[in-house]
């Protein structure tokens, strides 16, 4: 099964834009449970995050001299985040977080699984565009992991100028978060919503440099072994046979970062 970053573009697109033809047929639809339409916010239902379970074990994978080692992080059960921010629109908007139960952390923003941003304020300004706008928010530690549990995420997709939805928040989901751009102590970390992976269960499939690693833990890890310059990276969510599961982000495509020297 070989894809390219293409497809995980094309995904992107294909959230951003609606066929205009469909809006006038769909105005009369009852909108999707945590979809917000022009600047109505609806929320009928939650997502689900299944917490991994905390254990002793150090997970090792080593292949081709290139070696994946689990990062024990304390994974704060406690801290919360809430958005009270309830109404959106097309341009700059004001986004208003409630964080408790944590005291040092950041707010991952992934906005359509594609651009990241972090934050150390509650309250920051995002830009939103016509049609799907697909963000997952996320406490991270001060270490930069992210915190793998309901109460520590916001995932919400703001649908504005009258279209209709095209992300699915019941389904199983998969998104990107490290390594990004340029790093020189490169972590491997991702979010999972509607879906837990086991052995024997679904499964992530972590491609480095083309080198290929089933992952049947949800936790962070260090990437060693890599050379200095350009490496890539893709991670894919693939079902118990092997298939990959349905969903506009669950193959993030080829991604590239510079691995820097230690300074």
């Amino acid at each position: 099964m070989k894809f390219t970053y293409v497809i995980a573009f094309f995904s992107l697109l294909f959230l951003l834009y609606s066929c205009g033809s469909k809006d006038a047929a769909r105005q009369g639809e009852n909108p999707k449970a945590d979809t917000i339409f022009v600047e109505d916010f609806v929320a009928k239902g939650e997502v689900k995050i299944v917490e991994p379970v905390i254990d002793e074990q150090v997970l090792v994978l080593e292949k081709n001299g290139i070696r994946l080692t689990e990062i024990k992080s304390e994974n704060i059960r406690d801290a919360t985040i809430a958005l009270d921010t309830k109404k959106f629109k097309e341009g700059k908007n004001h986004l208003n977080f409630t964080v408790k139960e944590i005291q040092k952390y950041s707010i991952a923003y992934l906005a359509n699984n594609y651009s990241l941003s972090q934050f150390k304020a509650d309250v920051f300004d995002v830009e939103f565009m016509y049609g799907n706008n697909v963000f997952l928010a996320f406490l991270t530690d001060e270490g930069d992991i992210s915190i793998k549990t309901n109460k520590g995420s916001v995932l919400k997709n703001a649908v504005l100028g009258g279209v209709e939805s095209l992300f699915d928040m019941d389904q199983s989901h998969l998104f990107y978060y490290l390594p990004q751009a340029e790093t020189a102590a490169p972590i491997l970390d991702f979010y999972l919503v509607n879906t837990s992976i086991a052995e024997g269960g679904n499964k992530v499939i972590v491609s480095i440099n083309e080198t290929e690693f089933i992952i049947n833990k949800w936790t962070a890890y260090k990437i060693g072994g890599l050379k200095n310059g350009e490496n890539t990276v893709r991670i894919q969510l693939l079902d118990k046979n092997n298939n990959l599961i349905e969903g506009p982000f669950n193959d993030s495509g080829e991604r590239k970062f510079l691995l820097t020297p230690n300074a």
